[in-house]
């Protein structure tokens, strides 16, 4: 008995209803084979849904692979045309299945067969479906678009709700999941201490009870995925436009904030948040294997540090280090950038002249970037009363109102970002001198969050072999630490060296 290979797939629930699901296909598939005598040995069935292309294009190619490397397999089986496929780039791999390796194309909802004696006009009918097919795929993708942007303007998400979400099936609208939203806000929590990797914030959840809506665990690259999601604070993100959404945040803006920055490595320790766990976690990463290094405790008492080995090891690649002995470990990366009594008043000097342009500059951009939002503010309504008075069209009005909401969305954004700029710059870093300028005696005399702090301040990650560290420091420490030429910091000053290496 002639083999056959069967490919079938379904688009949406509508076709389901209309006879083309995925049963329905296998029930006349089998049916046809019956009646022609053909046996199927294997059989492949994709979605075609928004969130299922993926899956139905890699099941598609591993069809076609497999008929290739099957030349006593003759026959393949498609329900209709555009089960089939709905681009040209499948086209071709069927019309090279047919003429290449002889394969015959058989549909069991038409009674059509195509091979290698049909005759130009039968694929040129072939070619005239399979147009159909791609022209009613790109209205479908339209339309869906189309009717994504509408209701995205509205602020309403428009398609499947995110972990800790609920689709409303009744008001089209996104509910807060009662069950699983507690979990996706103590994730935000944990990560911004800084004391957790991916994976043991992952292990942590699933143990407490975090499941998916379909009952599995989580990868980390899924927790990943969550942690910088939006969504959670009320924005997304629909076809490369931004929207402000109607849903109920689960975070405030402000700690999705500190867990990009976390996750980032731009955290700066603060001692409320250190004290919750342990003073030196999440300082360094691991020489060998690049994983954070955190605290444990042990035996109920002893605090230890290792690394997190987070990337698939079991077991640490540095020995456990005691917190004394982290202490000691990291008091060489703070003696090598304290600073001389003259430095520090010279850059004192320096920094007052800078800072007070780099404020002036400043309110002059957030005053300019208010005046554009007024302004934009003021078209919009004008726009709207010259709707309600008939004197511009609907397409023009859903124009310019897209236009202006962006520009306000766009001026807001930048408005927060310049607010960001720090207007107490020059007291900061006078602050930072002033530490620098007797850094390692403060460091010894400190208690371990304190240390922690100092630390934190001075460099943005360590690199731990188990022995010591070696530290990427932050501006200006970097130049301390390389010993300071004082022509780099002023014009026309006499070339003067501080040695500022350990001494």
């Amino acid at each position: 008995m002639p083999k056959a290979l069967l490919y079938l797939r379904v688009s949406t629930k509508e076709q389901e209803r209309e006879g083309y699901s995925l049963d329905a296909q296998r029930k006349l598939a089998h049916e046809y084979t019956k009646k022609h005598g053909l046996e199927i040995v294997k059989t492949w069935e994709g979605p075609e849904s928004a969130w299922g292309q993926k899956t139905a294009r890699i099941k598609f190619n591993q069809m076609i692979d497999y008929a290739r490397q099957h030349p006593e397999i003759e026959h393949i089986i498609f329900d209709i045309t555009d089960r089939m496929t709905r681009n040209d780039t499948d086209k071709i791999k069927i019309n090279i299945l047919i003429q290449d390796f002889g394969k015959t194309i058989h549909f069991s909802r038409t009674n059509k067969i195509y091979n290698k004696n049909s005759n130009s006009d039968e694929f040129f009918m072939l070619d005239i479906e399979i147009a159909v097919a791609k022209k009613m795929s790109a209205d479908i993708s339209r339309k869906t678009k189309m009717g994504q942007k509408e209701k995205a303007e509205q602020g309403q998400f428009p398609t499947v709700a995110p972990l800790g979400y609920l689709n409303n099936p009744q008001t089209h609208l996104i509910d807060v999941d009662k069950e699983r939203a507690p979990y996706i806000q103590k994730a935000f929590t944990l990560m911004s201490t800084g004391s957790y990797s991916l994976e043991m914030l992952n292990d942590l959840l699933y143990k407490q009870g975090l499941r998916s809506k379909k009952g599995n665990g989580f990868s980390k690259s899924s927790l990943h995925r969550t942690l910088h999601n939006t969504f959670y604070y009320g924005i997304f993100t629909i076809q490369g436009r931004t929207y402000q959404g109607v849903h109920e945040p689960l975070i405030s803006q402000k700690l999705f904030e500190e867990v990009q920055a976390v996750m980032h490595g731009k955290d700066r320790v603060q001692p409320h948040i250190q004290k919750r766990g342990f003073a030196f976690s999440n300082l360094a990463s691991c020489q060998n294997c690049g994983c954070k290094v955190l605290g444990e405790i042990k035996k109920e008492r002893y605090v230890y540090y290792h690394c997190s080995y987070s990337k698939g090891r079991q077991k640490a690649c540095v020995p456990y280090i005691t917190e004394s002995g982290m202490t000691d470990i990291f008091a060489e990366s703070v003696r090598s950038v304290t600073l001389p009594d003259e430095i520090v008043g010279w850059l004192k000097r320096n920094l007052k002249e800078y800072s007070a342009e780099t404020n002036s500059l400043r309110d002059t951009h957030i005053m300019k970037l208010h005046q554009e939002h007024s302004t934009a503010n003021n078209r919009l309504e004008r726009l709207f009363d010259m709707r309600l008075d008939n004197e511009i069209n609907d397409e023009l009005f859903k124009q310019k109102k897209n236009e202006l909401e962006s520009t306000l969305v766009n001026l807001k954004n930048e408005m927060r970002s310049a607010e960001r700029i720090n207007p107490n710059f020059y007291e900061d870093g006078v602050r930072t001198l002033e530490l620098s300028n007797s850094l390692y005696p403060q460091y010894l005399s400190a208690n371990l969050h304190d240390k922690a702090v100092i630390l934190k301040t001075i460099a943005s990650n360590y690199v731990l072999n188990g022995v010591s560290v070696a530290p990427t420091y932050r501006k200006p420490f970097s130049v301390f630490a390389e010993g300071l030429v004082y022509s780099k910091w002023g014009g026309g000053a006499a070339p003067l060296r501080y040695d500022l290496s350990p001494r």
